[in-house]
């Protein structure tokens, strides 16, 4: 495995922490982030598991992360940047992992994640004339948004 970490390493700006047999964090810049997961393919990370966000609202940040897996060494790697919540926008990772493409889409209309090169990003994609704050975000109030959209019945069948 310590050789796989040692090519880890040696990708400029990538931080790399081991958290236990068979899987790394991989922490880049915003702008490293396209180069690294181009390097980490070429090490033999072919696969990209899983892409998503997590809502860092106190920090006001976005972290997206990229789950790679590599067959040959049988390691996951997760790949992590921050981007600002007020004005997320990443770069497309569809031509390094033509999977990203769907991912990117899910991402953007579920935390209003803007994704430059992917010309599906902004296009509904789940969600059908949604007019509200992205619902994934922490910022999100489900229940007002349920209390408009929706009418709830007592188990007598008046309304509330």
């Amino acid at each position: 495995m310590m050789d796989i970490v040692d090519k880890i390493k040696g990708i400029e700006g990538a931080k790399v922490t081991v958290q236990r047999e068979n899987r790394v964090f991989v922490d880049v810049s915003e702008d490293k982030l396209i180069s690294t997961l181009y390097d980490m393919k070429l090490i033999g990370f072919h696969q990209l598991s899983v892409q998503n966000v997590i809502d860092r609202i106190k920090d006001n940040k976005f972290e997206i992360f990229y789950v790679l897996y590599s067959r040959e060494y049988k390691i996951n790697a997760i790949v992590r940047t921050w981007i600002d919540r007020e004005n997320p926008v990443i770069k497309t990772a569809d031509k390094i992992y033509p999977s990203a493409h769907t991912w990117e889409r899910e991402i953007s209309e579920m935390f209003g994640i803007k994704v430059d090169g992917n010309e599906d990003s902004g296009k509904p994609f789940i969600l059908e004339n949604w007019k509200d704050l992205p619902p994934m975000r922490k910022d999100f109030d489900s229940v007002k948004y349920s209390s408009e959209h929706f009418v709830f019945r007592h188990s007598e069948g008046e309304n509330e």
